[in-house]
């Protein structure tokens, strides 16, 4: 295969498949903050950050999520579930409120218009959401990563995910550092959790779409 056929066909391989930007530019990343308030979250959508709605939880539905975490005593990974469940809840909110409920399971740039979010949306809005669990003192094991990237280079599409890091309750040669993204799926599915490791390799979990 030539250089310019090979060129082409990652560029083709991005555009269909993978997220529109290269990395999550600092546009992308200024939408990061630790000054939202449950009744008004930012929320990414459009790829890569190009538009930019609200989210306003009410009393209820935040009393909602604290549950997820309050209701019992969790262990470290149960406490990475309830935060995936949590993800899902909060995005299906979203979608109601700024007409992202019809979103896809990975980046689909050619068929939905620009209500569709790719994993640059997803990783800053996840870290968004986790950071205002993580503000409540809801979270006891982890504490809250900026996103981070796996690239085309080692075989695998461009994606982009939020990153938790276990801070507390860690055992000798246990992981440590968690993917936690939300683009496998459709709009207010749950989020998925692996090892960062794992996910760099280009883990996919059954059923998702990357």
């Amino acid at each position: 295969m030539s250089k310019s056929l090979l060129i082409s066909g990652v560029v083709l391989l991005l555009a269909v498949s993978g997220c529109k930007v290269t990395k999550p530019s600092e546009k992308a990343l200024s939408h990061l903050s630790t000054s939202y308030a449950v009744d008004d979250i930012g929320y990414c959508y459009g790829h890569g950050c190009q538009h930019k709605g609200q989210v306003s939880l009410s009393e209820g539905q935040w009393l909602e999520i604290q549950k997820l975490f309050k209701a019992r005593k969790l262990s470290p990974a149960e406490e990475r579930q309830a935060i995936t469940v949590a993800i899902g809840r909060i995005e299906h909110i979203a979608g109601q409120q700024n007409g992202t409920d019809k979103d896809k399971a990975g980046t689909f740039l050619g068929d939905v218009g620009d209500r569709q979010l790719d994993c640059i949306d997803e990783a800053v809005n996840a870290s968004n959401f986790i950071s205002l669990i993580e503000r409540d003192g809801l979270l006891k094991y982890h504490e809250l990563r900026e996103p981070q990237l796996r690239s085309w280079v080692s075989g695998n599409i461009l994606h982009a995910t939020a990153v938790l890091e276990q801070v507390v309750g860690k055992e000798n040669n246990a992981v440590t550092m968690w993917s936690v993204d939300s683009s496998f799926f459709k709009n207010g599915e749950s989020a998925t959790v692996s090892p960062l490791d794992q996910w760099q390799t280009g883990w996919v979990p059954e059923g998702g779409v990357n």
